[in-house]
């Protein structure tokens, strides 16, 4: 507790270059934490999509970027489900009509508010899985113009059952609203097909077809047949469709790293920096130590804990004011508001994310530290005595 209490009156003694010095690793880590937190997320939203569709086959229109099974852009004719629904290996084939909504005149709405999703009532399960309804359930068969929403929007503009929306100028009622941790249905609006079809004007068009094969029927299998049948399609399987993600999600995970060793690594410098300058100021007190007994182990531990000190109250702040960037980015370019962020801050930065980086940056500022300190415990004694004294 001395030494600790020794080396806090060390950085109290120069006030503005501790401050400057821990002030750069707060910049630093905040970095880390809302750059790496944010991209994280987008990962884990565009594996959670791999989730969807597991053991089926997905017929899109050819050369259209697909993200883990999900179309951007690009339609087919709906009369495909038919032809497909034919073909020998085939059990089931579902349509699916997928519009992502963005918020017309919001500059920062670069990514979609929301996910419009039509397909056969029967059929909502294929989307739904094992979420439950919040309030409300299924459509009645006889209603063409009710909506299920999820959970999020709900919230974010205060959707209850019976409540009325308007779509793209078409009113619907909203019949159920769905409760699930995914990040797609929490910001969906899931509708019949017909409707879906009506509402973004695709009549008798649809994004993609999913396709179930008969039992002992691979998907390469019913893959080869439907591209070999029908020229204008993918048909993309599991893995497929994983391959075609998988340089996305590697090279924004490189990216991140890269971001975060940079920034590690000016946190070391500057650290080291910082330190070779105390100890270079003072060579008479280790000096003095040193001639009054104080071993060479002593000295080392003391510039070491200095800089790691500098590195926990940099890492601390850096984490906490890191977290609260992180769910501001989130919030600007998604339009969500801001308070659903913070609600759920642990869900959207993990717990582990923030340890690791915190150990991450007491680790680089440790290893600063250790530069200066060996240094300080290779002063030649009586030189220095002699200079100072």
């Amino acid at each position: 507790m001395r030494l600790v209490a020794m080396c806090l009156r060390n950085l109290t003694r120069r006030k503005l270059r501790s401050f400057l010095c821990i002030l750069g690793v707060v910049v630093a880590t905040c970095f880390i934490v809302a750059v790496g937190a944010t991209t994280l997320r987008y990962i884990a939203i565009m594996v959670e999509m791999n989730t969807f569709f597991r053991g089926d086959v997905i017929v899109v229109a050819r050369d259209v970027i697909v993200i883990q099974g999900f179309p951007i852009g690009g339609v087919i004719p709906q009369s495909l489900v038919d032809e497909i629904r034919m073909m020998d290996d085939v059990e089931k084939t579902v349509p699916i009509l997928f519009n992502f909504d963005f918020k017309p005149g919001e500059v920062s709405s670069v990514l979609p508010v929301n996910v419009s999703i039509g397909l056969p009532v029967k059929e909502w399960s294929l989307i739904l899985g094992s979420s439950v309804f919040e309030s409300g359930g299924f459509p009645s068969e006889n209603s063409a113009d009710e909506v299920v929403v999820g959970c999020s929007m709900a919230d974010q503009y205060g959707i209850h059952v019976g409540s009325k929306m308007n779509l793209r100028g078409r009113e619907v009622t909203v019949c159920g609203i769905v409760k699930s941790s995914s990040a797609i249905l929490g910001r969906s609006i899931i509708m019949s097909l017909s409707l879906a079809q009506e509402i973004y004007d695709y009549p008798m068009q649809v994004n993609m077809i999913v396709v179930e094969p008969k039992p002992n029927v691979s998907q390469e299998e019913v893959g080869s047949s439907i591209e070999e049948k029908i020229s204008y399609v993918m048909a993309l399987t599991e893995d497929e469709r994983n391959d075609l993600t998988k340089p996305i999600v590697e090279a924004v995970k490189d990216w991140n790293d890269a971001v975060q060793v940079t920034l590690l690594f000016l946190s070391f410098v500057l650290v080291a920096v910082v330190g070779m300058m105390n100890v270079s100021e003072r060579r008479r007190d280790f000096a003095t130590l040193n001639a009054m007994g104080a071993s060479s182990s002593y000295i080392f531990s003391s510039v070491v804990l200095e800089n790691s000190l500098i590195g926990v109250l940099g890492g601390v702040l850096g984490v906490v004011f890191g977290s609260l960037i992180a769910v501001f980015l989130a919030s600007f370019y998604t339009t969500i508001p801001l308070s659903q962020f913070v609600s759920d801050i642990f869900g959207f930065i993990p717990p582990l994310y923030m340890l690791e980086v915190f150990l991450a940056v007491v680790c680089a500022c440790c290893v600063g530290g250790l530069v200066p300190a060996v240094n300080a415990v290779r002063m030649r004694i009586a030189e220095v005595l002699r200079a100072e004294y």
